[in-house]
């Protein structure tokens, strides 16, 4: 049997291209051997795009080419065939077909699953096998294998909430913008805004509008792509399905009264929605000696909307009148405040001040406190040091050198000399990683990853006072 494959090898021929569509079959590997048997008229062709939209639910295989299969003297000979897709080899049959898992998984491994044609390089080739050992008779040349991933569109813009929000406005409006996390939106679809309570509306009704929809005054071009309603749908739901093309009426959720916000998502890829009421407000604001008990700009932030406020704040007694203070839920409003009286555990370098003030007992300086309104509990821990730490030092987070130092007059940590590189660095403080800083030079938090901009001189601002983030500057 081995003996008749090889001859059957030995005088495989090449064949010339008839057109531009059809890709001839490469020189095949020659065996000498003294049967001769010929191929001839092979050809590999391209087929229609192939939209991933049209493949049946459960569909097995997709054809992905027309193999004519180079002829032969031997009646018994019977190639099998494989196709190579960029640098990835899958089995093929012989009516040009393969596995649509496997065409799926490439093509949305390679290139993700964006609505975008692909046109992959593409060669088939044929093999004969004596059930043990297979030999490669013949390449083709490249040609191309034409995709379409079925997914819906994203607009890697965002969209714009529209609705009695607003009182029907129908403008874009920038308050009530939905953005994902960054990134590919099809890698992350999922997009989300918090969204205040409307004081008076029993019932939300939104629709949600990609922002390819305005015109550039903001007026609404295209009504047709707005995330509805499903058709018949006029439940009031926190969660639920939507409509890509407008189909239905509006997203419908019932006010909570307890609710200071709505944390709204969408995921695109889904097709679907939820709606979380929230009771905490995103910031609490600091007051107290610091600033002669006026100006309440130092926040935490609870990122969650869980209640669980952290931040940096800035602890002095420039009058000497005690380095007390309280919170504010509100900016400027005492009559929401958040005093020592009504937490049930105070712990770390804090204390009872005069009356029901907080009171630091470390001394001036900047703390990092974790004030828990659900639990009501509240810790502060003052930040001993601030240090640069990075693939520069080692991932030292006690190395002197690269110590920072507090500015109280900017409310910020800064140092000049820096030794930071854009192969990685963080901020930490304490001479520990427990309280660390990682991000971007304008978004930092708590945990985050790795900052990758060099500069020599860094000027750190922990404490919200300027921004609702913390952030730094690097030069």
């Amino acid at each position: 049997m081995t003996k008749k494959i090889l001859s059957l090898i030995a005088f495989v021929a090449s064949v010339t291209a008839c057109t531009e569509d059809y890709k001839d079959w490469a020189d095949p590997q020659v065996v000498p051997q003294p049967t001769q048997v010929s191929f001839a008229d092979g050809s590999v062709s391209a087929v229609d795009v192939i939209k991933f939209a049209d493949i049946a639910d459960g569909q097995a295989t997709v054809k992905v080419c027309n193999i004519t299969a180079p002829t032969a003297t031997d009646e018994a000979y019977a190639p099998s065939y494989t196709i190579a897709l960029g640098g990835e080899t899958y089995e093929l049959a012989a009516d040009g077909t393969m596995a649509t898992s496997d065409l799926v998984s490439y093509v949305s491994g390679i290139y993700g699953v964006a609505p975008i044609q692909r046109d992959i390089e593409a060669t088939v080739s044929a093999w004969l096998s004596n059930g043990t050992t297979a030999v490669k008779t013949a390449t083709s040349a490249v040609f191309k294998v034409s995709v379409l991933p079925d997914a819906p569109f994203i607009d890697s813009d965002g969209y714009f909430l529209v609705g009695n929000i607003d009182g029907w406005k129908c403008v874009r409006v920038d308050e009530f913008h939905m953005a994902n996390n960054g990134g590919d939106v099809y890698e992350n679809p999922v997009f989300s805004i918090t969204l205040p309570a409307v004081e008076g509306i029993d019932t939300y009704e939104i629709k949600m509008l990609p922002a390819s929809a305005f015109n550039a005054d903001g007026t609404i071009a295209n009504w047709d792509i707005a995330l509805s309603a499903l058709p018949g749908s006029d439940e009031v739901s926190y969660e639920g399905q939507f409509s890509y093309s407008n189909a239905g009426g509006n997203i419908k959720f019932a006010a909570d009264p307890e609710a200071k916000m709505y944390e709204i998502k969408a995921d695109l890829m889904e097709g679907t929605y939820s709606v979380k009421p929230i009771a905490f407000k995103q910031f609490v604001y600091f007051i107290g000696a610091t600033d002669g008990w006026a100006t309440p700009d130092q926040k935490l932030e609870t990122a969650n909307f869980d209640g669980v406020y952290t931040g940096y704040i800035y602890c002095a007694d420039p009058n000497g009148w005690g380095n007390d203070f309280k919170f504010q839920r509100t900016q400027g409003q005492w009559d929401d405040e958040l005093n020592y009286s009504l937490f049930t555990s105070v712990t770390g370098d804090l204390a009872q001040g005069g009356g029901t003030n907080f009171t630091v007992t470390a001394g001036e300086g900047v703390y990092y406190v974790t004030l828990d309104l659900a639990a009501m509990t509240i810790n502060a821990v003052k930040i001993s040091n601030m240090n640069l730490v990075g693939d520069f030092n080692g991932w030292n987070p006690a190395d002197d050198a690269q110590q920072m130092t507090w500015n109280a007059t900017d409310f910020c940590y800064e140092i000049s000399g820096a030794g930071v590189t854009t192969n990685g660095w963080k901020f930490t403080a304490n001479n520990g990683w427990d309280i660390n800083l990682g991000g971007t030079p304008d978004i930092l938090v708590g945990n985050g990853p790795n900052i990758s901009v060099a500069g020599a001189t860094i000027k750190l601002y922990p404490t919200r006072k300027t921004s609702d983030k913390i952030y730094c500057t690097v030069e």
